[in-house]
């Protein structure tokens, strides 16, 4: 079974940039734009966006770019080739941009976020610290890379809070002109300007969220320094608001950190699972599944889940398709109902428990009547009908009409209403024939132990 989770690597970055799956290069690339016009202060920008959304990716894509030209980056020759064979005509690309990526999730059970985020940077492939070259940069970060080298960043902070090595630095010079020295060290050897990434701010603790953002406001304030939140807004004024009580005003709060505010532009649904996911649109499912993940505008994260729950599905619709005569509403159901089933049970058990009992039709009709979507309307026609595509009309010979809208209505309602606890009497709209033998028939294939169903796909 594929798993369809990307991970962060530089060569998935690299593939989405290649593909554009996503529908974000030309965003991406705006972005670096915007870095390369923030040279005169130091810069703070938020980049907000859901849990899921490709928060990270985006960033990981403008880093990878940004190594690229950067001489200094120890990005491999082949990745270097094939970021520059992207290269848009009239595009400039900064150089000698030096690049640190923070996860402040993973790093949240640290004791000081300064000393953990100078080992961020130490540690990145920006840094060619070793000890033994004995590199000087700074008697903080020389000490605490001395530290990391030897034993471990847990250790270096014990050993740093443990003794009175941080007193004495404190006797000796603050703590922010050691930053700057860091700083002064780490940007004339490996570039021209630094740009921080923070990621997973709004998932850390509170006290060390808070703390992290406060000390960068308060040590890294260097004209030569550029800091990038990937963050979720709403949940860190939720943060901010839990740490200093529901009444504190966080979006003030946070406003004195970010010079920026800035959205993550949506993805191309589309594109990202057809290229992507590798959703093939061969059957009339296909269309609605894509359909169904725009309906409930899932996040990335959520459609990669998404499609693996489709695709185990999909051979038991192919199957029930081909193993039954269009008079049987099996394949009308089974094709144009299970894809939007899936994306309930994902989207919220209540409105799919709803959807079961047959209490609410209103996502299926929003989904199915979608220009996107091709009905078979045929199928649906009485023998006294024709289907009107322009007015949308089940017309009959006397002159009565009804509209797609509540043909499809019916169906829901012969499959999901009338039909419950009938057995197997049959309820005929149009061609198609519906009983409790054809609700249960797509609830086995949504449940996905149909004995079609597909564990093996790719």
């Amino acid at each position: 079974m594929k798993n369809y989770s990307l991970k962060l690597t530089d060569e998935n970055a690299l593939e989405l940039l290649r593909t554009n799956s996503i529908g974000r290069l030309q965003y991406v690339l705006r972005f670096i734009t915007l870095l390369s016009h923030m040279e005169d202060d130091c810069y703070s920008i938020a980049l907000n966006g859901d849990w899921g959304s490709g928060k990270t990716f985006f960033i990981k894509q403008v880093k990878l770019i940004l190594d690229t030209y950067n001489p200094i980056s120890q990005l491999s020759e082949d990745i270097r080739e094939e970021v520059k064979s992207l290269e848009e005509e009239g595009f400039s690309y900064p150089a000698n941009y030096t690049t640190v990526y923070y996860d402040a999730w993973a790093n949240d059970s640290h004791v000081d976020p300064i000393l953990s985020l100078i080992h961020a940077t130490i540690s990145s492939n920006q840094s060619d610290y070793t000890v033994a070259r004995q590199r000087e940069i700074g008697n903080a970060a020389a000490a605490i890379a001395d530290a990391v080298t030897e034993r471990g960043i847990s250790n270096a902070l014990k050993s740093l809070r443990g003794t009175d090595q941080l007193a004495s630095i404190k006797e000796r010079e603050s703590i922010k002109e050691l930053v700057k020295d860091f700083l002064d060290a780490l940007i004339n050897e490996h570039g021209d300007r630094l740009i921080i990434f923070v990621d997973e701010l709004d998932r850390c603790k509170p006290d060390y969220a808070l703390s992290l953002m406060e000390r960068i406001k308060h040590f890294f304030d260097d004209e030569r320094v550029t800091f990038v939140f990937a963050v979720n807004l709403s949940q860190l004024q939720h943060t901010v608001k839990s740490y200093y009580g529901s009444e504190f005003d966080a979006t003030r709060y946070l406003d004195k950190f970010f010079d920026i505010q800035m959205g993550l532009p949506p993805v191309n649904y589309e594109n990202f699972l057809t290229v992507q996911l590798g959703i093939p649109t061969q059957i009339l499912s296909d269309g609605v599944c894509i359909e169904t993940a725009k309906h409930f505008r899932f996040s990335l994260r959520e459609m990669e889940r998404y499609v693996r729950l489709y695709k185990i599905a999909r051979k038991a619709l192919a199957n029930i398709s081909t193993g039954f005569s269009t008079q049987n509403g099996k394949v009308f159901s089974a094709m144009y109902f299970v894809p939007i089933m899936l994306g309930l049970q994902m989207s919220d058990m209540t409105s799919y428990n709803k959807f079961l009992s047959g209490k609410d039709c209103g996502p299926l009709l929003e989904i199915l009547l979608s220009p996107n979507i091709r009905i078979n309307t045929k199928w649906l026609c009485n023998q006294n009908e024709n289907f009107d595509e322009n007015e949308r009309l089940f017309k009959s010979r006397d002159g009565n009409s009804v509209l797609l809208e509540d043909r499809l209505k019916e169906v829901y309602d012969a499959i999901f209403k009338n039909s419950r606890g009938n057995g197997y009497r049959e309820i005929d709209i149009g061609q198609l024939s519906f009983s409790e033998n054809t609700r249960n028939a797509i609830i086995e294939i949504t449940s996905l132990l149909s004995p079609n169903s597909d564990y093996e796909f790719r």
